[in-house]
């Protein structure tokens, strides 16, 4: 028996080479796929990737100069959403998040404790406040010496997103299409008087819809609701 154990493991080790090999071999594989692509061409599907977003996407160079925003975010700085755009760079209405984003920017991406800011940004014109993350960015080596700075995630939920077709939402939450239908009117803006209106259902149909919505999207809230429907695309 101990023989055979002792055959059982050296053949174990024996394989074992094998498998290290054939897995460094499939990485290889993996990494010439990927070298494959031309970076002037990744580089231009990541920005049309980033336009089929409904959240806002701002990419700003190492000096917090805006050189790209996604059509989610445009939308947002040319309406009513507590942004907008100055001498190229990214303002707020509220005084304290712009100095903040400022006193951040200066630290440069390379500060060691740079880490990322959330900020929360209000208006007059807001419904609420919505929060705002600015994240340093870096190559995939961790170094960040190419000109590269900071990628701006905007989470307002309502600000310019744009609805999906119900066909897609019942496919991608299971909806009814009058459940879909509802889900579309909130997202639009509506509040959930308007939106039961526009769906031409009472106000406690509408919220017995609602509920069944939360269930099938698993969710608690209509602000989470609205949420997860910002992380999904603009069209498909």
């Amino acid at each position: 028996m101990a023989l055979g154990m002792d055959a059982s493991v050296g053949a174990q080790h024996r394989r074992q080479p094998a498998t290290l090999l054939d897995r460094r071999r499939r990485d290889r594989r993996r990494s010439d796929e990927y070298a494959s692509v031309q970076p002037e061409l990744a580089g231009e599907l990541a920005l049309a990737t980033l336009d089929k977003l409904n959240r806002g996407v701002i990419l700003l160079d190492a000096d917090g100069q805006v050189r790209f925003l996604n059509r989610a975010a445009e939308v947002m700085v040319a309406g009513k959403s507590g942004l907008r755009l100055r001498r190229r760079r990214l303002q707020f209405e509220d005084i304290d998040a712009t100095a903040a984003l400022d006193v951040f920017l200066a630290k440069g991406t390379g500060a060691a404790e740079c880490g990322s800011l959330v900020l929360r940004v209000d208006g007059p014109r807001l419904r609420s406040p919505y929060p705002v993350l600015v994240s340093p960015l870096a190559t995939r080596s961790g170094r960040n010496d190419h000109g590269a700075g900071y990628c701006v995630f905007i989470y307002e939920p309502n600000g310019g997103q744009k609805p999906l077709p119900v066909p897609v939402l019942q496919s991608l939450y299971h909806l009814t299409a009058a459940e879909a239908r509802l889900v579309n009117a909130l997202f639009g803006g509506q509040s959930l008087t308007e939106s039961a209106r526009a769906c031409d259902v009472s106000i406690n149909t509408a919220k017995s819809v609602l509920k069944r919505i939360f269930a099938k999207c698993a969710v608690r809230s209509q602000t989470e609701l609205l949420l997860l429907l910002s992380l999904g695309p603009r069209t498909l």
